[in-house]
């Protein structure tokens, strides 16, 4: 009777161990910083979306997307978000990046500025400051060089922080920067200066995405990348109701850029005219394969060899797996 009484016990605390109901959920750490075309990441996380579907998500705000490649690299987040072409140059340093879907694309958000008056005919051979020195932003300046017969190799391209870039343009160090909202208006504003050009100019021209370094994509559940995104679709959703404005201003304000007090509600939905945030349409077809992001990717490779930047060749496949995406489009819209 007491080895009997001593199987039950045994049995019910196996079932205790495996039962998925009481298993903790692994909690997903995910990068971003103050742009509104992640904004979707914080009202995932104030509305619950996640929550609902199982899921312990935390994120994370950093004001430098320089310093989120460190993060990842040192294993103290586990996605990020960030422009594909960022992803590129990674890859080409030889870490193991791969994006799992494009989310959004910058659309006016990243400008070209100089000061009233001149031009970047008149700064050949000086420097033009980046807000990343990567293949993402060189792509979209290479736009509009091209426009006006000029090329990188005309200039030093150096890189810093969006906040302090766009204070050494007003303090008269740079001619020319490459910066985003909300930082540009301080450079227009301050800085007397004037857009060249912006990333509307050239419609996906930054496309962004969710990413993470291989080996974790790979060593994560599927379901819970499926669930990731299904509560990014469902924030996207939500932001696009009219009706939740008022809300979806608080969250932009008390989260998303919660380091930057003075923005008002002008401010706020002049920012949503910068970005592209895809419905779930617009998701499909820059996901599916030989898609929107696939023709970019392309195109990306081209560009970085015509200026010498090519330093490790790629295909789309290497940097980017759309098979999560893709299930979670078709599946849902299959029910």
């Amino acid at each position: 009777m007491q080895r009997l009484f001593r199987k039950i016990i045994s049995v019910c605390l196996l079932l205790l161990l495996w039962s998925p109901c009481l298993a903790m959920a692994r909690e997903y750490r995910i990068a971003t910083v103050a742009w509104i075309g992640w904004s979707p990441l914080h009202v995932a996380l104030e509305k619950g979306f996640w929550e609902e579907l199982n899921l312990q998500v935390d994120v994370a705000i950093y004001d430098d997307p320089i310093v989120i490649l460190e993060a990842i690299k040192a294993k103290k987040i586990d996605l990020a978000m960030d422009m594909a072409g960022s992803l590129v140059g990674v890859y080409m340093k030889g870490e193991p990046v791969v994006a799992i879907a494009e989310t959004n694309w910058s659309h006016g958000g990243d400008k070209i500025i100089v000061r009233q008056g001149d031009r970047l005919e008149n700064h050949r051979g000086g420097v033009i400051g980046v807000f990343l020195d990567q293949p993402s932003c060189l792509y979209f300046l290479g736009q509009y060089l091209s426009e006006v017969d000029l090329q990188l190799s005309d200039f030093r391209i150096v890189e810093i922080n969006p906040r302090d870039l766009s204070a050494q343009f007003i303090a008269g160090r740079l001619p020319a920067i490459v910066n985003y909202e909300p930082w540009t208006d301080d450079a227009l504003n301050k800085g007397n200066g004037r857009v060249l050009a912006t990333s509307a100019d050239y419609q996906g021209c930054i496309p962004e995405c969710l990413w993470g370094y291989r080996q974790t994509i790979e060593g994560m559940p599927e379901e819970d990348i499926h669930n990731l995104l299904r509560g990014w679709i469902k924030a996207v959703r939500w932001i696009k109701d009219l009706g939740n404005r008022r809300e979806y201003f608080k969250i932009l304000r008390e989260k998303t850029f919660e380091a930057e007090p003075g923005l008002a509600e002008e401010d706020f939905s002049s920012m949503m005219q910068d970005v592209a945030i895809h419905d779930p349409d617009i998701l499909l077809e820059r996901n599916k394969d030989s898609g929107g992001l696939v023709d970019y990717l392309n195109e990306l490779k081209r560009f970085l060899q015509k200026n010498s930047r090519l330093t490790t060749g790629f295909e789309p496949r290497d940097v980017f797996e759309n098979r999560f995406i893709m299930h979670v489009l078709k599946h849902d819209a299959a029910q």
